[in-house]
């Protein structure tokens, strides 16, 4: 219940107004020819959510609102490709280019608007609504969440079990005011300012997914069977599962992540054939200190490279024959695979044939948000955004004070997305202090939240004999070093 709202009420109001301030070192040291300016972006926002209650009947109708605008001169987004000061391109490399996973432009939309049914262990909601699964979440760690459009239906079967199933048709990503087929496999782009840059390939529109999913909850045990249809994408079996030893001194828990997929219908970016396996172990230390160790693997597939393709020696990258750049555009399998992007797709055999590396998870609306449920998933990465296959490992410490007000926490992942002859390991180092300026209560007020995050990520490719030491990464112009500095202002109501 809303605190502007009374239990008799029919009306719920809530919102919030967030400040971000984004800033990002694209390893400014060397000469910048791989477009890695640095970058920086401030912008604000309001969002208020409404839903009225036809009261005894289980029926409500709800919508959310979004307005944000930098104030700076860029909020059109059509000027990050026609303004200097706004472009996210430029020669001059004392250039700030905004970071537009803000996004660094103004957006005014309804990301939510629904008729929704709840009573008797029955839910469903009808719309354009914030939905959160594992492999289709609101990624709310912006200004504003994604959201889908379509339906949503679950129901509790007994006090143990419980059914859902959705139908998406299309989704809004959250840096968009567009409602889009395309996703971020298929040509919507990581980050782009959509209203602007519109699909114009139809093979992008794959009309979005299906899904079902079995809970079960008992005691100290959950677990759920995820299962997804990414129309002509994939098909993707999702198990998760905890159980908590409560009755022990350190409360240790155990959690483990299996998943399966594989390409379906049309196969828009290629053959899809990946597994995944993680575990995470935690441990209570003190009533206020929580360590967890987690590892995530993803075994990679070997196939032979077709005709008309060669393997690059000195990146590991699969080109199409007689060129010297890989293929671009959208729908972009490579060779028929969905392989990994900044990291080895290929490798030459001793008997001069060459074989495609794949096996990476393709995730298409969380790809490069760093937002899926891998356990190593850290803030500026995760396994399923380099959709390469390999190994992960993550140590986390977290800190909660007694009275829930400050949250401090510090991680430590390593990514290997190697073969032999051609090394690619990543590591990440994370921090992240929140600090509530008092608790959560009842009434207008819920708490003013000081945040900042901090994500410093490196990309060791010198060990490979064609990489020198520094080179600022052989793969679609990654980086060997990148910073990223979070500054979160946010009021709720």
């Amino acid at each position: 219940m809303s605190p502007l709202s009374s239990s008799s009420d029919p009306f719920t109001v809530r919102g919030y107004v967030r400040a971000y301030d984004f800033t990002r070192q694209n390893a400014s040291g060397y000469p910048s020819t791989k477009n890695a300016l640095n970058q920086q972006s401030v912008n604000f926002a309001e969002s208020l959510h409404l839903e009225y209650r036809v009261l005894n009947t289980g029926f409500s109708f709800g919508g959310s609102y979004l307005y944000a605008n930098p104030f700076n001169g860029c909020a059109n987004p059509a000027n990050i490709k026609t303004v200097p000061n706004c472009a996210t391109a430029s020669t001059d490399v004392s250039h700030l280019a905004p970071d537009n996973t803000l996004p660094g432009y103004e957006l005014s939309t309804f990301y939510e608007s629904y008729v929704q049914y709840k009573k008797n262990g029955l839910f469903a909601k009808v719309g354009d609504q914030v939905i959160n699964t594992p492999w289709t979440n609101a990624s709310d760690s912006r200004l504003k969440p994604a959201s889908f459009q379509g339906a949503d239906v679950s129901y509790s079967i007994n006090p143990n079990y419980t059914f859902e199933v959705m139908d998406m048709d299309r989704w809004q990503p959250r840096t968009t005011n567009d409602w889009l087929q395309a996703n971020l496999l298929t040509g919507a782009g990581s980050e782009l300012p959509y209203g602007t840059a519109p699909i114009t390939n139809t093979a992008a529109n794959t009309g979005g997914f299906q899904y079902a999913r079995l809970g079960y909850a008992s005691g100290n045990l959950t677990a759920n069977l995820h299962y997804y249809h990414f129309i002509d994408l994939a098909n993707f079996a999702w198990l998760d599962g905890r159980y908590t030893l409560t009755h022990e001194p350190l409360k240790p828990f155990i959690a483990i992540q299996v998943g399966d997929e594989k390409n379906t219908g049309s196969s828009v970016v290629g053959t899809i054939n990946s597994q995944v396996y993680g575990a995470q172990v935690g441990v209570n230390v003190t009533k206020n200190l929580v360590l967890t160790a987690s590892t995530d693997v993803i075994p990679r597939k070997i196939a032979n490279l077709p005709a008309g393709f060669v393997c690059q020696a000195s990146t590991g990258q699969i080109l199409p024959a007689g060129k010297t750049t890989p293929a671009q555009g959208y729908p972009y399998p490579s060779a028929g695979y969905f392989v990994p992007t900044a990291a080895p797709q290929c490798i030459a055999n001793p008997n001069g044939t060459y074989s495609v590396e794949y096996g990476g998870l393709a995730s298409p609306y969380t790809d490069s948000y760093a937002t899926d449920p891998l356990f190593t998933t850290t803030l500026t990465q995760g396994m399923a955004d380099r959709r390469a296959p390999g190994s992960s490992e993550k140590l986390a410490l977290t800190y909660t004070s007694t009275d829930k007000r400050l949250v401090l926490m510090v991680s430590r992942a390593y990514y290997d997305y190697g073969f032999t002859g051609f090394p690619d390991q990543t590591a990440e180092t994370n921090g992240d202090a929140m600090y509530y300026l008092r608790p959560n209560a009842h009434g207008p007020y819920k708490g003013l939240l000081l945040r900042y995050r901090y994500g410093i990520r490196t990309d060791d490719h010198s060990s490979a004999a064609n990489f020198p030491v520094g080179y600022p990464g052989p793969f679609f112009g990654q980086s060997p070093y990148f910073v990223y500095n979070r500054a979160q202002l946010e009021y709720d109501f």
